[in-house]
């Protein structure tokens, strides 16, 4: 989702700063900003017109955030990695596979009519590793399926471990999936019942397709569920039992930005294509919420989360359409 170039970005900014001043008077704020921005996040682009059309993009963008923030939201944008990207640039990041079927053999969701807690966060339970970043490779995917495995196995076995996301890129193709080209987390959680699942360290993330290495196995799973879908009710109750594997659609503008708050309403829309993890459930100043465990780093959204609306509905798709495709895996 980076767009990076080897040019040196001081350069170039040396010399915009020496030529657009003139141009730029009525907004030299953004201009600071901007630079402050591609300090912040080590940008570095091409030449002078990349720099200037970037820098034009990131304009929009602050007047977007301007806006919206004057309105009765519950949710704020700001600047995050992505605030040089167009909003079509940002939506052609595509990590789901969106061709079915959408299930390869995972249990179906049984409720076992216990009582659940109001809210719960498994980072307080020692249950969910540091966010992750997948970079420009679409493997979402395999971000939301490791993360689920990782919760699940801590919660069975008392101890979190990081697994390799690069393992099911280059390995679970046999499995539905499409490496950095898209795939599906039960297709994920299929190949690690299987095969087994190595450690991060062992087989580390290139954010690049790779020939499938030999490594050895340390987490085994022995089957996975999907939740009822559009039922925020099961969905609950899957979540008070571990982490689970959502997908969502995430290519708006209210996405790219977001910064602290609950995203709600028609912030985004139900074309699901970006798989993330559901690593908790709360209320915030009286809105409901699911706790959304991103893979694009810790320096976009809120420490790289994003709280989007919770609803009771049994027969809702839900914001973002986080109520779809719901599934994890079982230890």
């Amino acid at each position: 989702m980076y767009i990076m170039f080897s040019y040196s970005i001081v350069s170039l900014l040396c010399v915009a700063s020496a030529t657009m001043v003139s141009a730029f008077n009525e907004t030299d704020h953004h201009w600071l900003d901007f630079q402050k921005f591609v300090t912040r996040f080590d940008k570095s682009y091409s030449n002078l017109v990349e720099l200037e059309k970037r820098f034009e993009t990131f304009k929009e963008n602050m007047e977007y955030i301007r806006l919206e923030n004057g309105k009765d939201h519950s949710y704020k944008l700001g600047v995050t990695h992505f605030a040089d990207l167009t909003e079509d640039e940002f939506s052609r990041f595509n990590g789901i596979r969106t061709t079915g079927p959408f299930s390869t053999g995972c249990d179906k969701f049984t409720s076992n009519g216990a009582s659940v807690p109001d809210s719960y966060d498994w980072r307080d339970h020692d249950a969910v590793n540091p966010v992750k970043n997948q970079g420009q490779c679409g493997s979402c995917w395999s971000f939301s399926a490791t993360g689920a495995m990782e919760g699940a196995w801590a919660i069975a076995k008392g101890s979190l471990v990081s697994l390799s996301e690069q393992q099911l890129v280059d390995c679970s193709k046999s499995y539905g999936n499409h490496g950095c080209n898209g795939g599906l987390m039960d297709g994920a959680f299929q190949y690690a019942k299987d095969n087994g699942m190595c450690l991060e360290t062992a087989y580390p993330y290139t954010a690049t397709g790779g020939v499938c290495q030999k490594c050895d196995p340390v987490v085994q799973i022995s089957g996975c569920v999907d939740v009822t879908k559009n039922n925020q009710i099961a969905l609950k109750e899957a979540v008070s039992r571990g982490p689970v594997s959502i997908a969502i659609e995430a290519d708006k503008k209210a996405f790219q930005l977001y910064t602290s708050g609950v995203l709600t309403g028609d912030a985004c829309g139900t074309n699901l294509d970006h798989g993330v993890l559901i690593v908790g459930y709360g209320e915030e100043s009286g809105t409901a919420y699911w706790l959304v465990k991103n893979s694009w780093g810790p320096t976009w959204g809120d420490k790289g989360y994003i709280k989007i609306e919770r609803s009771d509905s049994t027969s809702d798709k839900g914001v973002c359409g986080i109520a779809m495709q719901p599934s994890f895996p079982i230890v």
